[in-house]
């Protein structure tokens, strides 16, 4: 009986140690799993990072083209409309009035308009002496 039940003990203790056995490779497969599963992970934050990367760089330098290509088109619809030549117009009509304030003043057009009744005058004896 003693020899049954150390038997029966040793069964029970080889099946603990089967099951243990069994545990021990299934967590050896379950690590072996999340160990690869962290592996992929990593391998694909790495290439999201990378995609970021370069998206981020495209978008930028799209953005910059866009720019460039929108001032060239502004200038040359500023140039087709005539902007440039109505600005330098309007500053040398300004200049004309600054100029023509100073010549134009009172005693300078009664001086102008002196001469030009002389000349009329010059004019008709010179028209009457021939006639």
């Amino acid at each position: 009986m003693l020899t049954d039940l150390l038997q029966n003990i040793y069964s029970r203790i080889a099946q603990l140690g089967k099951a243990i056995q069994e545990l021990k490779n299934s967590l050896d497969a379950l690590n072996k799993n999340i160990e690869q599963k962290i592996t992929n992970l990593t391998l694909k934050l790495q290439e999201f990072s990378t995609e970021i990367k370069i998206t981020q760089t495209k978008h930028i330098d799209t953005v910059k083209e866009i720019g460039a290509v929108t001032t060239k088109e502004l200038i040359k619809i500023q140039e087709g409309l005539g902007l440039d030549a109505i600005t330098n117009l309007i500053n040398k009509l300004e200049e004309i009035v600054k100029i023509s304030g100073g010549v134009l003043n009172q005693d300078t057009v009664n001086l102008l308009l002196s001469e030009a009744i002389d000349s009329v005058k010059v004019l008709k004896k010179s028209v009457k002496k021939e006639v």
